[in-house]
């Protein structure tokens, strides 16, 4: 029996509404023989996966139950995947083109990419803001503030770009190098998590490369019913990264602007 080539690893918390979508998306668009499969990580303690109008034939599911992060949700599902490629995917998207092979292609024949990231699209049909990137820094939170990004002609761009961080939205990479890494920090509990990656990644000597002929449709948020909380995870994961891996007066800024803020962030 041929190897798993890929493994599609899906976190589920409060999507069902979206997960049925997305799975039929994958069962569509994924063009390779029967060489994949999809992770099904459920974290949503009050709703069954087993419930959903989807074709199991190729799930495997980690009834976990319970609602501890992105990152560990991730974790658990490399734990359980076959594949040599691990292909992670938000539930609340759906995958829009049919050249998954391709991206296994350039993930395979080039040994200095470690990380590549397809294009987001948003609800009004846009690239999806902040899907890929340059390195972050104070001074790049206040250009973004003020609307001028650096990082705007990566993500909007139609040719593939090295880069510095692309979105844990779609995000494929070999699962040797995965596990080498220690996964995702489990620290951050949603956002940032990808950033903190793609820069392990890059100070492991690996390329990030932004795919944007492989393209996927994104219902952002659609899993936050509280967005006060939503605000809260992503101010929190924003301190850690700063902390993690810049300066400490850029650290302090951060810190020091979130106070200033207090009651909004």
């Amino acid at each position: 029996m041929p190897e798993t080539k890929l493994s599609i690893i899906i976190v589920a918390y409060n999507s069902h509404n979206h997960l049925e979508r997305c799975v039929t998306s994958l069962y569509e668009k994924i063009k390779l023989a029967d060489l994949w499969e999809i992770i099904l990580v459920n974290n949503d303690p009050e709703r069954d996966v087993h419930e959903l109008a989807v074709d199991f034939s190729r799930v495997k599911i980690v009834d976990h139950r319970k609602n501890v992060g992105f990152g560990s949700g991730v974790n658990l599902g490399a734990q359980a995947a076959s594949g040599e490629i691990l292909f992670f995917l938000n539930p609340d998207t759906e995958v829009l083109t049919e050249n998954v092979a391709e991206v296994v292609e350039e993930l395979e024949g080039n040994q200095d990419i470690g990380i590549i990231g397809g294009r987001i699209i948003d609800s009004a049909g846009q690239s999806q803001p902040w899907s890929a990137g340059r390195g972050i820094s104070f001074y790049d939170l206040v250009r973004n503030n003020l609307g001028v990004s650096r990082s705007k002609f990566i993500w909007s761009s139609s040719r593939k770009s090295e880069c510095d961080w692309v979105a844990g939205t779609a995000l494929f990479m070999a699962k040797e190098l995965f596990h080498e890494l220690g996964g995702f920090d489990e620290r951050f509990f949603m956002y940032f998590e990808d950033m903190d990656l793609c820069r392990r990644t890059k100070l492991n000597g690996r390329k990030i490369l932004f795919f944007p002929d492989f393209k996927v449709s994104h219902d952002s948020g659609a899993s936050y019913v509280d967005k006060k909380l939503q605000k809260r995870h992503y101010y929190d994961s924003m301190e850690k990264y700063f902390q993690k891996h810049c300066s400490r007066g850029s650290f302090l800024a951060v810190k020091t602007s979130r106070k200033l803020l207090k009651g909004r962030v």
